[in-house]
């Protein structure tokens, strides 16, 4: 990457930041506009190495900044009165979802094997929080909505990672290997990276509880530990070989469940949001480098059939079937099931298959592909009709008063202001 290219990334980042309230007014997201930025300098003025080892360690680093975060802000407590919605979406709708693309990817494109197909479904189900911030950072949508749709996005990614990783290890294993012992292999990683985010989390979660109750910590402190959290359980996992990925994930849901400090100021994790979205930003930029190189073999009809049959009836229907039961109407279980946007999660995924795979692998393009297409898609689909369609669907519940969408609860604590505008981020 030259110069001119990251001079070109800077001014991007500070002309959205300066002027988001503008773009966002004209339906113009920080992805959006970070996407053709990216894909223009790449294909103008320079390439990328979507290979290359800064780029992968980059979009690590980042999903480990958003998983742990998002992993944070889930109270399990605060759910235990309203659990049905997200906790139906996250074992009855994700499972279901994963299923059915699954069989899509493998009917569409044999070649590329069943662990193939379970790469694509696994990367692609996933939900991203931050481009659905205008849907749940909304205060049109009901609390209740918004809580669903903000711990499914929260949670998803850390349910997906362990499958990209099996997935990932199946397809590299020997010829004839048995799935045994490709077990054998993955789980190892998995469980060190449990350890090390629980143990890691739960002592610096109690060692700021006592720093913040002695009255030993400086003023700021607070914000800053948080921050340096996740990668101090990013260096440690990888030190012992444990899966980074589960680390930050596991790492978040303990430090959200011991942490008393963060409980009582949940506005101490917005320096560790900051950080996360503007890393985010530069992965945007990057990502429009990764369609320019994806793109550049062509285009096949399965791999948009896939991509976006993932964002509609793969979705919404898993969704709809996992809702039956709880009162609520055609219009909210509509809406939850359109917005489950793909973002970068989806694409640190895409970003592990090639490291993984090379880009030599028969099976990688044709993944890859469909998942940029997905990724692409969404973007601009979700991005520009989350903030008109939540205004209709907020205006609607107003107007019916549907029981079960209006039930009082606490509302969420939700990732992504940075994303919105300030009018939409009353909620």
């Amino acid at each position: 990457m030259t110069v001119l290219t990251l001079a070109v990334a800077c001014s991007a980042l500070v002309a959205y930041s300066l002027l988001g309230r503008w773009f966002s007014a004209r339906l113009i997201t920080a992805p959006m506009a970070l996407l053709v930025i990216g894909a223009l300098s790449f294909g103008v003025i320079d390439s990328i190495d979507v290979a290359g080892e800064a780029v992968h360690v980059l979009a690590e680093v980042t999903l480990v900044l958003i998983l742990f975060h998002d992993a944070s802000t889930v109270r399990i407590r605060s759910l235990r009165h309203d659990f049905g919605p997200p906790l139906r979406l996250l074992a009855i709708g994700f499972p279901l979802a994963l299923l059915a693309t699954l069989a899509t990817s493998w009917w569409l494109l044999p070649s590329i094997g069943l662990y193939g197909a379970l790469l694509i479904a696994a990367s692609i189900t996933p939900t991203d929080a931050g481009l659905g911030a205008p849907t749940v950072l909304n205060p049109a949508v009901p609390v209740r909505v918004r809580r669903a749709l903000n711990v499914e996005s929260g949670l998803n990614d850390g349910l997906a990672t362990p499958l990209v990783l099996f997935a990932l290890t199946a397809v590299t294993a020997e010829s004839g290997e048995e799935i045994p012992e490709v077990l054998q292999f993955a789980v190892r990683p998995l469980l060190l990276g449990g350890v090390v985010g629980v143990v890691g989390a739960v002592v610096l979660a109690l060692l700021l509880d006592t720093v913040q109750r002695r009255k030993l910590a400086s003023k700021g402190a607070a914000p800053i530990t948080i921050m340096l959290i996740p990668f101090a359980l990013f260096l440690v996992a990888s030190l012992v070989d444990a899966n980074i990925f589960i680390a930050a994930f596991v790492g978040g849901l303990a430090f959200g469940a011991v942490s008393k400090s963060l409980a009582a100021r949940p506005d101490e994790s917005q320096l560790l949001e900051t950080a996360s979205d503007i890393a985010s930003w530069v992965v945007w930029f990057l990502a429009g480098g990764l369609a320019v190189e994806v793109f550049a073999g062509g285009i096949s009809w399965q791999s948009v059939a896939i991509a976006l049959l993932a964002l509609t009836a793969l979705r919404m229907i898993p969704v709809a079937l996992s809702l039956m039961g709880l009162g609520f109407r055609t219009p909210t279980i509509a809406f939850i099931g359109w917005f489950g946007p793909r973002g970068l999660a989806t694409v640190v995924f895409a970003l592990l298959i090639v490291e993984e795979l090379g880009v030599a692998s028969p099976i990688v393009e044709p993944i890859v592909l469909t998942l940029a297409i997905g990724v692409i898609v969404s973007v601009f689909a979700h991005g520009a009709s989350a903030k008109p369609l939540a205004n209709r669907y907020g205006a609607w519940v107003k107007r019916r008063q549907p029981a079960a969408e209006v039930r009082e609860v606490s509302a969420p604590p939700s990732r992504g202001q940075v994303w919105t505008s300030g009018d939409d981020a009353g909620a």
